[in-house]
């Protein structure tokens, strides 16, 4: 373990949220390797002050302005997150006094409420009803508005231009190992697989089936692939059992010296609920101890309503703990249908350790812009969740229904999107549902899957389940503030 970096934050003015502020800081100095402390040699000067040339620092103080305005924003406006200037230059809740300023070690826009508001999705807290059912879609969310055309790190982006300008000014960088050696490139891949469907001996996966002709038919409109998953699943009708792909999944993962999870749902409540139950489904409760025991990671898939529910989550992992004879840590909300408000809450009451539900059904990219695992924030508490959250960036279903994507123009769009993670040392997760594995959902994107994780790990790239990297995450969050 690398020796780290003491770093004081100190506050000249009210800022919108202390405890925010500091809690926001984490994520960047569990990455570069500082520890927040009171008394060191080195300061982040985080002042909120409408003139901003009173303000009186010491030589090696790293600044970030900030106003009232930004708390006005924070607790009243409804508006999405104000931001000036273009392309990477672009920054938020810009000081409206910066452009007096022309110092070296001071960033004129509070970089730290900005990166805040994405990581709390608090355009979609103030903005979409919380009883209300459904997920929100990119073009409903602050982005486009602002003038992007995907989602974009800018989180993650913000925080750097903190460390970035502390380099400026002299501080020493932290040479990282152990613990320290979790983000860096070539970064991490958590690898999922929600099971959406499983299909019984009765059955034989003929649902399915039917459902994937009329996917090819009307969503992807391709009668060429229409036929192909009729004459695959002709030759799968006298094998196993059609879209079961489960133990496919683990034996080819393990020959790649790769890891995943599998999210499994325990309950339907709603029509769009998968309708297999788990505890009687058809090969009976083996299959699931013989993922764990080969090393594979079973999380909560939460059914739709759960997230929405008091208790849901709660509910619905003791039930799968009870299936499982075993406890769980991780969770992936269906379908995506949460309010952020609700939702953190839910996990936390839940006493899950993390989830991987914040991404878009519709585009891919990081909905909250980081490429980096984070701790929501109880913003009516103003204090942390415990829980981590591993964004997610890529989705099967959404390249092949949204995008509709041939299988060749996935597996671009896969490593575009993943160049980023792979550059910063970052750490996502990426969706394949099991049925898509079976080769009879969207033909080829089975072999998209296995050709990417080849691809990856001869790049170097970890590919592995979230439980893997708890310990890691929770040591390093530890070790980012002294009090």
């Amino acid at each position: 373990m690398s020796e780290r970096l003491p770093v004081e934050v100190v506050f000249l003015g009210e800022p919108f949220d202390r405890e925010a502020v500091i809690h926001t800081l984490r994520h960047l100095a569990m990455r570069v390797g500082w520890t927040l402390r009171p008394r060191a040699e080195r300061r982040i000067i985080y002042a909120t002050t409408e003139n901003p040339t009173e303000i009186s620092v010491e030589e090696g103080d790293l600044v970030i302005l900030s106003s009232q305005d930004v708390k006005r924003h924070m607790t009243d406006s409804r508006a999405g997150i104000p931001i000036k200037g273009e392309h990477g230059g672009r920054l938020p809740f810009y000081h409206p006094r910066g452009d007096d300023i022309n110092k070296r070690g001071w960033i004129r826009a509070d970089v730290i409420a900005g990166a805040h508001a994405l990581l709390n999705l608090l355009f979609e807290r103030k903005n979409r009803p919380e009883k209300e059912d459904g997920w929100i879609r990119f073009v409903e969310d602050w982005w486009m508005e602002a003038g992007f055309h995907k989602p974009e790190p800018l989180a993650d982006l913000w925080l750097n231009s903190i460390a970035l300008e502390a380099e400026k000014i002299g501080w020493p960088g932290v040479e990282k190992k152990g613990e320290d050696a979790l983000f860096l490139p070539p970064g991490t891949i958590v690898l999922t697989h929600d099971v959406d469907y499983m299909p019984t001996r009765a059955n034989h996966g003929m649902p399915r089936f039917l459902r994937a002709v009329l996917r090819q038919l009307w969503t992807r409109r391709s009668a060429t692939q229409a036929w192909q998953v009729m004459s695959k699943y002709r030759k799968a009708f006298f094998q196993s059992v059609p879209y079961n792909a489960i133990e496919t999944i683990a034996d080819t993962e393990t020959m790649l010296g790769a890891i995943s999870s599998f999210q499994f749902t325990v309950k339907r409540r709603h029509r769009s609920d998968p309708v297999y139950d788990l505890s009687r489904y058809y090969r009976g409760e083996d299959d699931l101890r013989n993922l764990l025991h080969r090393g594979f990671e079973i999380c909560l898939h939460g059914s739709y309503k759960a997230g929405r529910m008091q208790g849901g989550i709660a509910e619905e992992r003791c039930e799968l703990e009870k299936i499982l004879g075993t406890s769980i840590t991780g969770h992936r909300q269906h379908y995506l249908n949460f309010h952020p408000a609700t939702f953190f809450p839910e996990l936390e009451r839940a006493k899950l350790e993390y989830d991987m539900s914040v991404g878009y059904n519709d585009m891919s990219g990081p909905r909250a812009g980081t490429l980096f695992p984070f701790r929501p924030y109880d913003i009516e508490k103003a204090k942390p969740f415990s829980v981590w959250e591993i964004p997610f960036i890529l989705m099967d279903t959404t390249l092949a229904t949204t995008y509709r994507f041939s299988s060749g123009e996935a597996l671009d769009h896969c490593m575009e999107q993943i160049r980023p993670v792979e550059k910063s040392g970052g750490c996502v997760s990426v969706i394949w549902h099991q049925e898509q594995l079976s080769g009879l959902l969207d033909p080829g994107f089975d072999g998209t899957y296995w050709t990417l994780l080849k691809g990856l790990k001869a790049r170097g790239i970890r590919l592995t389940s979230g439980q893997r990297l708890l310990p890691s995450m929770d040591e390093l969050w530890r070790m980012s503030v002294e009090e």
